[in-house]
């Protein structure tokens, strides 16, 4: 009689706290400077637009990262792809204490984010790598959950090292944690690949792999639903110190608070995941949370556009919008990531490429459209948020015979090669 297998997997809330400890390098990379950027603008001289467009290509940056990081770390392991990713933004943070110049920031922050992307692709096909369905979105919401102290807390400490500092203080602080998650991926971090077959084909084949996950319809609809989402939250993020600092007049003391209450609320909706998880399938979560966000995107858009603008109407609604990844984002990619069992790297590095370049893009155009108003981030928000539900209402459950053929085929696949 064949006696079961036991247990190999890592112990779950430690994976869970690791995977989102090596996760945070990236919002602590993008919000722990923004308080900073018009003192950054004053200390080069130019405008505050011309530092936010470091924004952006940070999120260029990070899709890049992702994108080769993905198919790689399928290749040679999760491990070497985040330690070399690591090594990447801790030189360049290094680096970026020098800068005189926005140009020359937005360079380095493009280069440092290729080594974020090494770091993030590698978490997304850690847990595909370990588990499936409703067991992956309830691992996703754990991560989320720890991952998001960090930017709840970054603005805050950014504005507490400026009272003290200079803005390179914040880049310091980056060099820090980037040497100090070095060190626990070395040490800690297990080599996931060993615990499930991976791909296995001839190098020149590693690409094609992308083509697999664009020819399955439905994970691309549930992987776009995540990318209007997201996007969302990424115009704001983009226009947040004009919106806040600039627009309204708060103070950058004050800032971090109304930053970090679309934080709490993203927290307490990725808490909602699990007891709803008990109740409806991963689809039906995610139409729901898109609907929301849509609605108060649009609550949003009539506040700030239609009616006099007010921090009182205009918060609750950035805090809604923008919270409501804290639903959609561990449905969509759980329901993404079942398609793939055997390329988790390159499924997670193409979502998180369309993802973050989207934010990007959306970041270039409301600062290439910016007349001193906030009609064209609302209007980014909005757009999104429209095609996030145009999309999900296209995505049908994912049927397991659906991926059970898509296995079959991506080994079909490997086995040409």
């Amino acid at each position: 009689m064949a006696k079961s297998m036991p247990d190999t997997r890592p112990d779950p809330k430690r994976l869970a706290l690791l995977l989102a400890a090596l996760i945070a390098t990236a919002p602590f990379a993008i919000d722990t400077y923004l308080p900073a950027i018009p003192a950054m603008a004053a200390d080069f001289g130019t405008a505050t637009h011309a530092v936010e467009v470091s924004i952006s290509t940070f999120l260029i940056g990070f899709a890049l990262g992702q994108l080769i990081g993905g198919p790689l770390s399928d290749r040679v392991g999760r491990r070497p792809v985040a330690l070399g990713g690591l090594v990447i933004y801790i030189v360049t943070s290094a680096i970026i204490t020098g800068v005189d110049s926005a140009a020359t920031l937005n360079v380095m922050r493009f280069v440092q984010a290729i080594g974020g992307g090494f770091a993030l692709v590698v978490v997304g096909a850690s847990v595909r790598d370990l588990y499936e369905g409703k067991e992956a979105a309830k691992m996703f919401a754990l991560i989320a959950v720890i991952m998001m102290i960090a930017p709840l807390a970054a603005p805050t400490v950014g504005s507490v090292l400026l009272v003290w500092f200079n803005w390179q203080a914040i880049f310091v602080l980056l060099i820090v944690y980037g040497s100090l998650m070095l060190g626990v991926v070395w040490f800690r971090m297990p080599e996931t690949t060993r615990l499930r077959p991976h791909y296995a084909g001839p190098t020149r084949r590693v690409w094609w792999t992308y083509l697999e996950v664009l020819r399955t319809r439905r994970a691309v609809g549930f992987m776009l639903t995540h990318t209007g989402a997201s996007a969302v939250m990424f115009s704001f993020l983009t226009d947040s110190p004009f919106m806040y600092i600039d627009f309204f007049g708060v103070s950058p003391a004050q800032f971090p608070y109304l930053f970090g209450a679309n934080v709490l609320v993203i927290v307490v909706c990725n808490r909602l995941n699990t007891p709803l998880l008990k109740r409806l399938e991963l689809h039906q979560i995610l139409k729901i949370a898109a609907a929301i966000q849509l609605a108060a995107v649009i609550g949003l858009f009539l506040a700030i556009n239609v009616f006099e603008p007010s921090l009182y109407s205009v918060v609750p609604m950035v805090m809604i919008s923008v919270g409501m990844i804290g639903l959609t984002a561990p449905s969509a990619t759980a329901s993404f990531m079942q398609f793939f069992p055997h390329i988790g790297g390159t499924a997670t590095a193409l979502m998180g490429t369309i993802q973050f370049a989207t934010g990007a893009v959306a970041g270039m155009v409301i600062g290439h459209f910016h007349d001193g108003t906030l009609l064209p981030v609302t209007l980014s928000m909005l757009g999104f948020g429209i095609f996030a539900n145009v999309m999900v209402h296209f995505i049908a459950e994912a049927r397991p015979s659906e991926i059970t053929a898509n296995l079959h085929e991506t080994r079909s696949t490997e086995a040409a090669g």
